[in-house]
């Protein structure tokens, strides 16, 4: 028996990270017609898929906690503590605890 997931906001989500299909697509590794399902109101049976949503809502929310609307200039800024790449390369290679790492620091206070 296989339980059917509810659909997560993934157009949201990609909104707020400045992401195409393409990109979240990669980051979530499934394929961008899925993403086009999802967005068009699919559920998802995907675990994998929906634990890193479920990463990817917890970056946005202290992302705009943090950041507010400059949001999209912290994921376009390269880190040094992701050898300089951008939040958002890093997301896109998988480096989903890298990015919500450097968050939480940041909402700890811990900027270096």
């Amino acid at each position: 028996m296989t339980m059917e997931l509810s659909r997560p906001d993934v157009r949201g989500l990609r909104a707020a990270l400045g992401f195409s299909q393409e990109s979240i697509a990669r980051v979530l590794e499934v394929s961008t017609r899925t993403i086009e399902r999802w967005e068009g109101g699919a559920e998802t049976e995907n675990a994998e898929a929906l634990r890193r949503l479920d990463e990817l809502s917890e970056i946005v929310r202290l992302g705009q906690e943090i950041y507010g609307d400059d949001l999209a200039r912290f994921m376009t800024t390269p880190r040094r503590s992701i050898n300089y790449r951008t939040p958002a390369a890093a997301l896109v290679r998988g480096d989903l605890d890298d990015v919500l790492g450097i968050l939480a620091q940041a909402h700890e206070g811990q900027w270096g």
